[in-house]
């Protein structure tokens, strides 16, 4: 079976993992440190603080910007429930808006008033972001590329199949030192003169030792994943199925859309290959039997998100895709149309 996505792990993240094991220093420590300060000069941003999850950087992104119960927080239906998770943990109000037909965020439905936006640019195609309000860039999905850089604050996710892994793990980079400060004091609760409430947030020399290996590697990654979309792109662009763009992509997941979604992805799997709807479900989808929930306010209808959602098909694509794989799946997906 030709997996959907995989982490691409060398002996480099091996011996990595050894030395600190061998050193004894395995919590929160040197191999941190020098991660953040990795991570921050690759995105272009002064200070980088690593947390233990993508869910957590985006709860220390919204306390930093001083998100509280009278805060509304813009944010895409058709994502990650875990934006969402982060507004509630902060206990903001996520004002659900609707995407276009790339599936990030439709900048023309944004509430008229709101404190902050998350943005993700999904899939690893740039978003469009609005001006004139705070805004979380969501690059969990497109790290490696352009984005990262226009906003107070940006965050990533370094899950086991993200575009690269700590295993869980996640980073908050600012060029605002007041925001680093926050979040370097948020994300640890104990040896401390004074009580707020703080969180475990820390990630581990032993994470941040893969990371430091995964991210030297991460420009030849997205080369890698940019190779195999070209394939894709240019063997499949005649088939009746709408194809990402390539301009600005990274391509941490190749979406096609199709009417026919349910029948190819059955005949994919029975090709030993897997293929799989990108988002679970849209996030209103949760809440609609729940419309006077405090934490979420639903804003009418998503056809954008409802479109995406049951027309989108996330083909495998990975650094370690092997050359017959690619084929595999161009010619199975040409037998199907």
């Amino acid at each position: 079976m030709i997996k959907h996505s995989a982490p691409t792990i060398g002996e480099e993240e091996i011996e990595a993992v050894t030395q600190v094991l061998r050193s004894g220093n395995l919590a929160q420590g040197t191999e941190v440190e020098a991660f953040e300060r990795e991570c921050a000069e690759f995105v272009g941003r002064r200070y980088g603080v690593a947390v233990s999850s993508g869910t957590a950087a985006l709860h220390m992104a919204l306390a930093a910007l001083g998100v509280s119960s009278d805060s509304v927080v813009a944010l895409p239906a058709y994502a990650c429930s875990a934006i969402i998770t982060a507004v509630c943990l902060q206990g903001g109000v996520a004002a659900l808006c609707d995407v276009g037909p790339e599936g990030n965020l439709d900048l023309a439905t944004l509430p008229d008033a709101y404190d902050v936006a998350t943005v993700a640019h999904l899939f690893g195609a740039p978003a469009g972001l609005p001006s004139g309000t705070d805004v979380i860039e969501d690059i969990a999905q497109s790290l490696g590329g352009e984005t990262g850089k226009a906003t107070r604050v940006a965050v990533a996710s370094f899950y086991a199949t993200k575009l690269m892994t700590t295993g869980e793990g996640g980073m908050v980079l600012t060029d605002d030192a007041g925001i680093a400060e926050f979040v370097r004091d948020r994300r640890d609760y104990d040896n401390r003169d004074d009580f707020i409430p703080r969180y475990s947030y820390k990630l581990t020399d032993i994470q941040a030792a893969i990371g430091r290996a995964q991210l030297r590697k991460l420009p030849s990654y997205i080369e890698r994943r940019r190779e195999i979309a070209d394939k894709y792109l240019d063997a499949l662009g005649d088939l009746p199925m709408a194809m990402p763009a390539r301009e600005g992509h990274v391509f941490f997941r190749f979406v096609v859309q199709t009417d026919e979604r349910e029948p190819l992805r059955d005949h994919l799997q029975q090709c030993g290959i897997e293929a799989k709807q990108p988002v679970f479900q849209p996030t209103h989808r949760y809440f609609s039997d729940k419309p006077s929930n405090g934490h979420v306010r639903l804003r009418g209808s998503y056809p954008g998100a409802e479109v995406a959602h049951e027309r989108g098909l996330s083909l495998p694509i990975y650094p370690s895709l092997l050359e017959r794989d690619v084929s595999h799946v161009i010619d199975s997906v040409r037998r199907f149309f």
